[in-house]
């Protein structure tokens, strides 16, 4: 979670400009259908509808890109939201031949091939799916492209409407939907197709009594091995985030019960970097060995003698394209690709395994008396399903932490790609980033509903999140805090990660500024229930 590309899909829309999307991009794929068929698009209403949770950000950054869907020049963009029904409501039956719609891919900026494009079609109120039509791969690359998804059946479906499901992970630009067909033959009753229906239930947030959530109830992100001061944790820096201390400097009750150890920003991702970064993490009187000491402090003045604080360590993450790592067991390590390892799955899987062995070498060795490592951490904010290679690296570093006997976590941004899925991805527990109070004087209280709601239904915890201490930022964080409580997402109800900046909840402890000071006594008080 590093903080120079944390939230980084909110200010996405500010780099793209219809301007650069007139670049001549190459198509794909394109069947034209047959000249007999009627075109029947504009005998039906055209709506368009959020599949996810609808957001106020998200649709205002694409407001900006409000192209026809069924024209021919300019573009209809949709910014995240999980995904788009586009549905044609007919008048009456039609026999639908064929769809088609174009799709955009810039990776430039942001803007991929969905992953597929599922096309359903209605008869007396009930919908049926023809299936999915994948994109053409890869959706990774740097030219400008774009692809016909289409549905073709010579006989035809006799639909009152067809609707297109398309899922957004970040940017999905359309244009030149076309229904063609007849719209007096009968075709085939959709009923031959696959019925779309079922009741979903609601997984619930996770608690953190669950068992993937492995004792986790108040995680702190600590983020360590850059920009000084800032990246360095102390045995003083840690006891108040061990233990409540009041402002005569009594411990009076625990507070986080977990701490979370990632690179900060600019911690590199090579071999010396991430060298140098063990080297700091592991190193006597900071970082895991201040906390160590500190919770012997702690447990003394709490009368707790054998408790013992949970950890959980970082996997970064090893990025595709083209990056020299560096040498590893004799090798060297580029994550561009090539001949013999194209994805660079090789390259990828061997630079992750030697951090984990180096890492967890370094825990065993360090023999900390008061810490107990709990889980390892995936640290990217989403999942990237356009990269050659993921789904081979991310099992990698799946199997690495559960042959250790560990569980992987992972954090997604709001709206990150895959976020729903993400025990079908394989990771063992998830807390959802509401990125409520990093909007500033934009800031939407939906954001939090819209984040417990995202928990509650795919079984995740919660990201609590604080950017400041001035005034304004403490009114947010206060804000959140609060329709948490209220909304049963508080004290032992949902599992929480809190993320603050760097050391803001340690500054704040440490203040005689009552504004500051009051960050740490509500983010206890929050903690403990009151």
């Amino acid at each position: 979670m590093k903080k120079q590309h944390r939230r980084w899909a909110m200010g996405l829309t500010a780099t793209i400009t219809l301007g650069l999307l007139a670049e001549a991009p190459t198509a794909l794929a394109a069947t034209s259908p047959i000249a007999s068929q009627q075109n029947l698009t504009s005998l039906g209403s055209l709506s368009t509808q959020v599949t996810g949770l609808p957001d106020s950000t998200f649709m205002q950054q694409e407001s900006a890109y409000q192209g026809s869907i069924t024209g021919q020049s300019g573009w209809r963009g949709f910014s995240h939201q999980t995904g788009r029904d586009i549905t044609i409501q007919f008048p009456k039956p039609v026999d639908v031949q064929h769809i088609e719609i174009t799709a955009l891919q810039n990776p430039q900026l942001g803007i991929y091939f969905p992953d597929y494009v599922q096309f359903e079609f209605q008869k007396n109120g009930q919908w049926y799916s023809a299936g999915k039509r994948t994109t053409a791969l890869p959706q990774s690359g740097q030219s400008v492209s774009t692809q016909v998804f289409q549905f073709n059946q010579s006989a035809g479906v006799e639909a009152d409407a067809v609707r297109l499901h398309i899922p957004v992970a970040i940017w999905v630009f359309v244009r030149g939907l076309k229904v063609s067909g007849s719209s007096t033959q009968v075709g085939q009753d959709p009923s031959k197709l696959t019925s779309i229906g079922g009741v979903t239930t609601d997984m619930g947030p996770l608690s953190p009594t669950a068992k993937n959530a492995h004792g986790i109830h108040n995680m702190l992100l600590v983020e360590t091995g850059a920009y000084g001061n800032q990246g360095t944790w102390s045995a003083n820096d840690f006891r108040p985030m061990v233990a409540y201390t009041d402002q005569s400097g009594q411990m009076t009750s625990p507070m986080f019960d977990t701490m979370l150890f990632l690179p900060y920003g600019t911690v590199g991702d090579t071999e010396s970097a991430l060298t140098s970064y063990l080297n700091d993490l592991f190193a006597p009187g900071q970082q895991l060995s201040a906390l160590d000491q500190a919770v012997a402090t702690t447990n003394t003045a709490l009368n707790r003698p054998s408790y013992k604080e949970q950890v959980v360590l970082t996997i970064p993450n090893f990025p595709y394209g083209t990056h020299d790592f560096g040498m590893v067991n004799g090798q060297e390590l580029n994550f561009g690709g090539s001949t013999q390892d194209p994805n660079a799955s090789q390259a990828r899987q061997a630079a992750l395994q030697w951090y984990i062995n180096s890492l967890l070498t370094r825990w065993k060795t360090a023999n900390f008396q008061h810490l107990q490592l709990v889980g390892l951490y995936w640290n990217e904010e989403q999942y990237h399903s356009a990269n050659p290679g993921e789904r081979d690296y991310l099992n990698a570093g799946l199997k690495a932490a559960h042959d250790n006997g560990l569980p992987l976590f992972w954090i997604p941004f709001y709206g990150a790609d895959q976020t729903s899925v993400w025990n079908d991805l394989g990771f063992d527990a998830a807390w959802i980033q509401p990125n409520f109070v990093e909007q500033g004087n934009a800031a939407d209280e939906v954001r939090i509903s819209n984040a417990m709601e995202t928990a509650n239904l795919d079984g995740m915890g919660i990201e609590v999140e604080l950017t400041g201490l001035d005034a304004g930022n403490q009114d947010l964080y206060n804000t959140f805090l609060s329709k948490l409580d209220m909304e049963g997402f508080g004290r032992d109800q949902v599992t929480h990660a809190f993320y603050d900046g760097s050391k803001l909840l340690v500054t704040a402890a440490n203040s005689t500024d009552p504004t500051q000071r009051a960050a740490y006594d509500n983010t206890a008080a929050f903690i403990q229930g009151k």
